[in-house]
């Protein structure tokens, strides 16, 4: 039964738990505007896109931060309502660089979007705004002050998704900008370089650092041998840019337009998650077995390494060792391919691969491991300006040796994929009923934190999964406290794990459900579902490695004190 009914544009509308009139007015079926809005955030109300108007009371109001009561009769678009919005959009203008043709958001812009829909055709008012130096620091992420709209998108999802607060408000009335840390650059504050401030902006004031005329020109020399990995997150993130179903994936597409757009060799970082794992299990095992200082944290995402170096230097001891499926592969191409011309490439859903292939911590025998990091939406950009029909494609696959992979590899992509993995390899049985076992603990689903027991023989393994780093600040905080006592426990900055990377196209949260789908079938699409069972991890141990797995396969950082 209904908590109450509104009447919307004379329309009934019940609701029950909506968190605001704006959210009713959206399950009437009515896209009202919005620019500072997002539901994973504080309300903050300051656009005033969304205004609606009460119809007993005339009076004029922010629907993102009204809640619904019964009986309460409101209307959305009068002619009153239409010029308040089209004069909101026009000051937007009159203090905005509509360099448009240009942006890198240009077609992908809420406010040319906007602009467009309500048809505003000239700016009446002179730009008064200062102008902001444009900051190319962050290795991540490119910020240009002089787009910005004030929504404060990326300053809530900054403090709140991820307890960070790299950037902020600065300065009053014309003079009000976002700053970067005290008037600092994004290299020189706490940031970590997971893009969700990219992610939620809705103009071109933060955009994913672009570097694909690096790729296309490796891709054009013909004295180097360009050879590229893909992470398993790609493959359900590209869908979507291409009109094809976000829950299926699409890796064979993928390869296909790869070696289209020049690439000689192509390889799927699903082989690297599975020797993650191998890697992986085997130190914590280890640590069980000598008494060593638990929990033990995974390794494989960038931005969380960065923010356990900030804000918890003294847990880098108890974070694994093992370098990420990226780095591992990156070992594996210069083995491969030793004395070639190589150019190693890295397709990632994540801005902070960036930052983590500069790292000198990832150079091996002389060599950087990772030349070059390319993001899913910078691929995506890619084949579209090469005229590839991706959608329409045929299927190809990965070049072999180092080609097969199992479905532990690919659930890699979403939270709590790296675990499920682990938990699969240390019960060392891949029956369906073991495996449905597994995939029901409580390992899977998208909410910011869970916690788990898992009984492996005699041993008793209590995990938790966190993603979003506020999340893992939450759940260091219990641990640190007594609160909780946990064995294991996995850390994804972006919120759901790489799937919602700030890498990928952007999306919301059932787009990012219908990620995960896609990452669950692909797993069970799989032959073969624990690590142990692929086969090109024997070339790779005997072959590529030669008892140099410990030195090639793991990242010694600075701050990893006795694990040096």
């Amino acid at each position: 039964m209904a908590k109450g009914i509104m009447v919307i544009d004379g329309q009934r509308v019940p609701f029950d738990g909506e968190r605001n009139v704006l959210a009713v007015i959206r399950k009437a079926g009515i896209d009202i505007p919005t620019f500072c809005y997002y539901s994973d955030l504080s309300v903050h109300g300051a656009c005033r896109m969304c205004i609606v108007e009460d119809v007993k009371t005339g009076k004029i109001d922010a629907s993102c931060s009204m809640e619904p009561r019964d009986g309460m009769e409101i209307r959305t678009n009068t002619a009153r309502l239409l010029r308040h919005r089209r004069m909101i959009l026009e000051l937007l203008l009159a203090a905005h660089d509509c360099s448009c043709t240009t942006c890198a958001k240009s077609g992908n812009c809420r406010l040319q979007e906007l602009a467009q829909r309500f048809g505003v055709r000239h700016i009446r008012f002179p730009n008064n705004k200062p102008r902001y130096e444009k900051d190319y620091t962050s290795y991540a992420v490119f910020r240009d002050p002089n787009k910005c709209i004030l929504c404060g998108l990326c300053v809530r999802t900054c403090a709140e998704i991820q307890n960070i607060g790299a950037v902020d408000f600065s300065g009053r009335g014309k003079k009000a900008h976002i700053s970067a840390d005290f008037g600092k650059t994004l290299k020189d504050t706490d940031c970590v370089g997971c893009g969700q401030c990219a992610s939620v902006c809705p103009t071109g004031a933060i955009t994913i650092r672009n570097e694909t005329e690096k790729f296309w020109s490796m891709l054009q020399d013909q004295t180097r041998k360009v050879v590229v990995q893909y992470a398993p997150s790609v493959r359900v993130g590209m869908a979507e840019r291409f009109c094809l179903p976000a829950n299926e994936p699409c890796t064979g597409k993928l390869v296909a337009a790869l070696r289209r757009l020049g690439a000689d060799v192509v390889y799927d970082t699903n082989l690297t998650a599975d020797l993650t794992i191998m890697e992986e299990s085997a130190e914590f095992l280890e640590k069980v077995k000598t008494g060593a200082k638990l929990p033990m944290f995974t390794s494989c995402c960038p931005g969380w390494i960065q923010h356990v170096e900030h804000r918890h230097p003294h847990l880098m001891p108890q974070v694994s060792t093992c370098g990420s499926p990226m780095a591992m592969f990156g070992s594996l191409i210069r083995k491969q391919f030793a004395g070639e011309n190589v150019y190693s490439v890295a397709i990632m859903p994540c801005t902070g691969k960036k930052f983590e292939a500069a790292r000198p911590e990832l150079e091996k025998d002389g060599e950087r491991l990772i030349d070059l990091v390319i993001t899913t939406s910078e691929l995506c950009d890619m084949i579209e300006e090469a005229g590839i029909d991706f959608a329409n494609l045929p299927d190809e696959e990965p070049d072999a040796p180092l080609g097969d992979y199992t479905g532990a590899g690919v659930i890699f992509g979403v939270t709590g994929g790296v675990t499920e993995a682990v938990i699969r390899r240390v019960l060392d049985d891949a029956s369906p009923n073991t495996l449905q076992t597994i995939a029901e603990c409580g390992v899977r689903g998208l909410e910011g934190i869970k916690a788990f027991t898992v009984t492996a023989g005699d041993l008793t393994i209590r995990i938790a999964v966190a993603n979003g780093l506020a999340n893992a600040d939450k759940l260091i905080a219990k641990v640190e406290s007594g609160e909780e006592q946990f064995d294991f426990i996995e850390v994804m900055a972006c919120p759901n794990g790489c799937i919602g990377g700030g890498g990928q196209p952007p999306a919301c949260n059932k787009r990012k459900a219908e990620r995960a789908e896609a990452i669950f079938k692909a797993d069970e699409a799989c032959a073969l579902r624990i690590p142990q069972q692929n086969p090109d991890l024997g070339y790779v141990y005997d072959t590529l490695l030669q008892g140099r797995a410990h030195e090639l396969l793991h990242i010694h950082y600075p701050a990893h004190g006795q694990h040096s």
